[in-house]
């Protein structure tokens, strides 16, 4: 105990004789400012010079429409969702014992066994343009007719094969779906084919020269597509059916006209220009979707470009663009495990709106005329998560249109109309701060679009001209798909050179 006691004196008086021998605080040479290291603002240690304000694409009045619409619905409808089979494609192949059932694969006489049983029972387009619209979609393509020529509205082509006299449906499913969709405020596409498999004098000339490749027998690999000799007679008599089917849609005036099957004729044999001309004639406004290239420059033609499932990831399609890819890896009505969720759905269609494109989603209805179940939930959760989002998607323009590539920000921009807004498509649930790179204009106001959280930001020190980036607080408040940040500023977003 005496030791103890001993020892506590000893440590006090040192502490008292080291306090008294400290020296004074120190005193700052005048002009010196303390703590200089800290930033006086949350711009940092300084702000950059000006830099190269963005400069916005031009969009043509007459698209103005489509490239703000960001999001439409393709709809592969047809007597192929009875079995179901792989759509038309797997008509028109070689049937042998090993290729039976691959893909689909079945005779052209079984395929044509599912026309009287496609019914259609349960069809109300007022139903689907409900949902469409819930999801956000802003317009909706339908295929009138695939490859097999079965059409979806009481054709009176000579020779013409429909779903309304030969088929199960026995009523028109086009009008009303052209009605139903219009009174939902959605713009309307027709997609057609021009490859008409179940047309006796669609295959009336051999493969064109072009298309011919060493190892390749396009007579044995496309049945009904080609012939041995060529039967001029015969390919003007087909033209002229397909003539009248198209004249027989003209009335509907659609938005978009989506043109296939283009690859198995030339341009020239298609008389593509005399086609166009017709269809712009009846509706100068009208946009042309995927098309036969053009012979000659077409006057007044409106068109883009519709890359398929994929888009190159090192290149972005120049002018107006459009992807369009199957909801679960099939065209047609297909029961799939591979169904696509809304968080899925969502990172495609930031990633593709953020490179200035849109996104032609496709479902394959039943053969009843209803939406598959799990397709239309997951449908209404990416309308719900664009409805919070909204003002970051219409009628914005891709980051990567204005300059703000993923080197400044890792995942999707886009930016507003007037130039002075950035939204960030933050994926997931973001747990840390968020890094823009190359920004010189001054952020007035970060915060969660969908819930108005303010976000906490500054910027680290920069180098010469070169802005630091800014660093900003991961939200409280998040999005169950993907949160998207607001970057406010008051004036055109500058980058830095």
């Amino acid at each position: 105990m005496k030791n103890t006691l001993f020892l506590t004196v000893t440590v006090l008086s040192f502490l008292r004789i080291a306090h008294a021998q400290s020296p004074e605080p120190q005193k700052y040479p005048d002009g010196y400012k303390e703590s200089w290291w800290e930033p006086r603002d949350k711009y940092g240690f300084s702000q950059p010079e000006r830099g190269v304000p963005i400069q916005l694409p031009k969009r043509n009045p007459q698209m103005e429409w489509f490239e703000t619409a960001k999001l439409g619905i393709f709809l592969h409808w047809g007597i192929w969702s009875v079995y179901p089979t792989n759509i038309s494609n797997a008509m028109n192949r070689i049937v042998t014992p090993q290729t039976l059932g691959m893909d689909g694969t079945v005779s052209p006489q079984v395929y044509y066994t599912q026309l009287p049983l496609f019914r259609a029972e349960n069809y109300d387009p007022s139903k689907w343009a409900e949902i469409l619209h819930k999801a956000g979609a802003k317009y909706v393509a339908l295929v009138t007719k695939h490859h097999d020529g079965i059409a979806l509205w009481d054709t009176q082509a000579p020779g013409g094969v429909s779903v309304v006299k030969q088929g199960g449906a026995k009523r028109d499913l086009v009008a009303p779906f052209v009605d139903a969709m219009r009174k939902e405020g959605l713009r309307v596409g027709f997609y057609f084919s021009d490859a008409d498999w179940g047309n006796p004098d669609y295959a009336s000339m051999p493969p064109p020269t072009n298309m011919v490749k060493p190892g390749k027998n396009l007579l044995k690999s496309s049945p009904l597509s080609y012939s041995e000799k060529e039967e001029p007679d015969r390919w003007e008599r087909f033209l002229k059916y397909r003539d009248f089917q198209i004249g027989e849609l003209l009335k509907y005036k659609p938005d978009i006209w989506w043109i296939d099957g283009e690859w198995e004729r030339t341009p020239e044999q298609w008389k593509t220009d005399d086609f166009l001309a017709r269809v712009i004639e009846n509706d100068p406004h009208v946009i042309i979707g995927r098309i036969a290239p053009t012979t000659t420059n077409t006057p007044g033609l409106i068109t883009y470009s519709t890359p398929e499932q994929v888009v190159a990831h090192t290149k972005t399609p120049k002018g107006p663009w459009e992807l369009c890819i199957t909801f679960n890896d099939h065209w047609g009505y297909v029961p799939s495990k591979a169904d696509k969720s809304a968080s899925s759905v969502v990172q495609l269609f930031s990633e593709v709106i953020a490179r200035g494109g849109n996104l032609l989603l496709n479902i394959g209805p039943k053969s009843d005329g209803t939406l598959p179940e799990n397709t239309v939930k997951e449908l209404l959760k990416v309308g719900e998560w664009i409805g919070r989002n909204a003002e970051a998607i219409y009628p914005t323009f891709g980051g990567e249109q204005a300059g703000i590539s993923f080197h400044r920000f890792f995942g999707p921009t886009t930016v507003a109309p007037d130039g002075k807004a950035l939204y960030l498509f933050v994926n997931g649930q973001p747990g840390n701060d968020i890094l823009l790179r190359g920004i010189v204009s001054k952020i007035q106001k970060a915060e969660v679009l969908s819930t108005g959280e303010e976000l906490d930001f500054h910027r680290q020190v920069g180098y010469n001209a070169l802005p630091g980036y800014y660093v900003i607080s991961a939200p409280k408040s998040q999005e169950p798909l993907m949160t998207v940040v607001k970057l406010s500023f008051d004036e055109v977003i500058e980058l830095d050179q």
